[in-house]
């Protein structure tokens, strides 16, 4: 059952050892890169984290089983509409277990702890993805997100109403 845990001293490390196939390094940052920008972007930080936007890093498992790694964002003021809202900043499977469906479970959980509202209420969710990456298109269409445009570096938009 996939399930998302905190980043902490027992499997910050592993995270940083998830990895993707060659062929989708051009469509996400490494871990460690999320990592310290979430650690720039925290709690530890609140000032930073209130101006421009706190990220939640977790750790995606199936059962005990780390198998992946998401960075979920809020701002007060979105980018894309200048309301509260949350995003799918980072989420990437590892590649030993792509392919068996945890990438569609991994974000239905991660949608159901956003309508947690852990730092404030919205009506959206937003997730940017390479525009060549096909893969991560089909999986947010599929779980309700509507193309709404593209961000200033021609990443797409799309947007969940909640």
């Amino acid at each position: 059952m996939i399930n998302l845990r905190e980043v902490n001293h027992s499997n910050w490390m592993s995270c940083i050892e998830l990895d993707v196939h060659d062929f989708q390094r051009p469509f996400v940052n490494p871990n460690i890169f999320s990592l310290a920008e979430a650690y720039a972007h925290s709690d530890i930080n609140p000032a930073e984290a209130e101006k421009y936007y706190r990220c939640i890093p977790k750790a995606i498992y199936n059962d005990d089983e780390l198998i992946g790694f998401t960075l979920i964002t809020y701002e007060k003021e979105c980018d894309y509409d200048d309301t509260p809202a949350y995003e799918i900043y980072r989420l990437m499977i590892d590649k030993k277990y792509q392919q068996q469906g945890y990438g569609k479970e991994a974000v239905r959980q991660i949608i159901d702890y956003i309508k947690s509202f852990p730092y404030g209420e919205v009506e959206n969710i937003y997730a940017c993805w390479h525009p060549e990456n096909m893969a991560s298109q089909k999986l947010c269409l599929s779980l309700g997100f509507e193309i709404v445009g593209k961000d200033d570096d021609g990443a797409i938009i799309g947007r969940l109403a909640i």
